[in-house]
């Protein structure tokens, strides 16, 4: 693991330590899983309700953005939204020319690439036909691209997702994990592997041969191509139902000193630190909007007892450098109410153990450009140390008008400081 006692610069006169070679869409499953989905938790481990926080602010509150001298600002280029090197030429100029600073461009999906991976095949969005070199290199052109307008890149990656769809991976010339693999992926109560649907199956995070995979995947991908950073996404389980696959049950009995629920908590812990091990750019993730449910609210789920993600453990225990939880509702009119976007901020702020939140904004139509310009606000007087806004194909018509209200200043993304 890394030291503990160093700092980071995410952009700017001091460079994040890097290796040296370096239109519309459909939404990304994660960023709308947690708008309104009800909560599937046993509730075993939940803290009972608690009052609605007061609009005095916490007794202590970390270093803002604006004291530690930036201001991270963020948005997801989701793998829909590109097809071409002229796509990512606009997604960058665009980004760039609105205020931005970050941009987290996603390059692995569903156990596949697109980069040139020695570990997974090329993805099939990019042909059609999984495996096939598509002539360019989307994550080649996005750094490049991205650091002529002046902006970090982080190689947005999905975790767990092994497949989507009702049909198995074709063959290729390095063959899908999925095929290479079926143990690997996530079984129900009854030991059955989840079953191929229209949405993803998950490979298991007990599982050491997953994490490994993982691993090699960062290192690939951070030796290769000089990228500011990497991005987890669906760093989780896929709901409390699972995983009891042969391997992690195996492991839980010999381990015997947790509970299920916490011992699956520490797998997914223990995959981020591989990665951490792995490599030497920073590392964030996208985490559940609700950790656990202490306001009272009804019909929610929550990340750390629905889908054993302890996002707080992640960076209490220096596995992350930054979360950025998924909070994808507006600012309510009362502070407290529920679903109500500064709360959440504010929970997830005053649980960072001196590492950095940025709060995650959605750019759904239905909070429209007054609620982001709010939501941003809203983030800042909490102390977060940035945005990150969901994402680039839903917000590229608001662009110009953050431009002119909420990102008429420049900013560099703040420095991460090990404390």
């Amino acid at each position: 693991m890394r030291a503990l006692l160093v700092t980071i610069v995410l952009m700017g006169c001091v460079k994040a330590p890097k290796h040296a070679n370096g239109t519309n869409a459909t939404v990304d499953v994660e960023r709308v899983a947690s708008d309104t989905a009800g909560s599937t938790g046993s509730g075993e481990d939940s803290a009972g309700p608690g009052e609605p926080p007061s609009d005095t602010g916490p007794a202590t509150r970390p270093d803002t953005a604006a004291e530690q001298g930036g201001e991270l600002r963020g948005i997801w280029v989701t793998r829909w939204t590109y097809s071409s090197v002229s796509d990512v030429q606009t997604i960058m100029s665009e980004v760039a020319a609105a205020g931005f600073n970050t941009v987290f461009f996603q390059v692995r999906g569903r156990h596949d690439a697109f980069y040139d991976s020695d570990h997974e095949p090329w993805a099939k969005e990019l042909t059609g036909t999984l495996g096939q070199n598509p002539g360019w290199d989307p994550l080649a052109t996005a750094v490049e691209v991205g650091h002529e307008n002046g902006l970090a890149v982080h190689a947005y990656i999905n975790v767990f997702p092994f497949w989507s769809g009702e049909t198995a991976p074709t063959e290729s010339t390095l063959r899908h994990p999925y095929l290479e693999n079926p143990e690997w992926l996530v079984a129900d109560a009854e030991g059955t592997p989840m079953a191929l649907n229209e949405s993803y199956v998950f490979a298991s995070p007990g599982n050491p041969d997953v994490r490994e995979h993982l691993a090699k995947v960062a290192l690939d991908i951070t030796t290769k191509y000089a990228v500011d950073g990497v991005h987890l996404d669906y760093i989780r389980y896929p709901g409390n139902g699972y995983s009891h696959d042969l391997m992690s049950l195996s492991r839980w009995e010999s381990a015997g000193s947790l509970d299920w629920a916490g011992w699956q908590r520490q797998q997914v812990n223990e995959t981020v630190a591989a990665v951490s091990s792995a490599v030497s750019v920073p590392i964030t993730a996208a985490v559940w909007g609700i950790y656990e449910n202490t306001f009272g609210w009804s019909g929610v789920s929550q990340g750390n007892i629905d889908y054993y993600q302890d996002s707080r453990a992640m960076l209490a225990d220096g596995l992350l450098d930054a979360t950025i939880p998924m909070i994808y509702w507006p600012v309510a009119e009362v502070m407290g109410e529920h679903l109500d976007f500064r709360t959440l901020v504010r929970d997830h702020v005053t649980h960072a153990s001196g590492r950095h939140v940025y709060a995650g904004i959605s750019a759904k139509p239905e909070i429209g450009l007054e609620g982001v310009v709010r939501c941003i606000e809203a983030a800042r007087a909490e102390g977060a140390h940035g945005v990150v806004v969901f994402d680039y194909s839903q917000a590229r018509e608001w662009m110009p008008a953050l431009r002119s209200s909420v990102f008429a200043e420049d900013a560099l993304p703040p420095t991460m400081s090990w404390r």
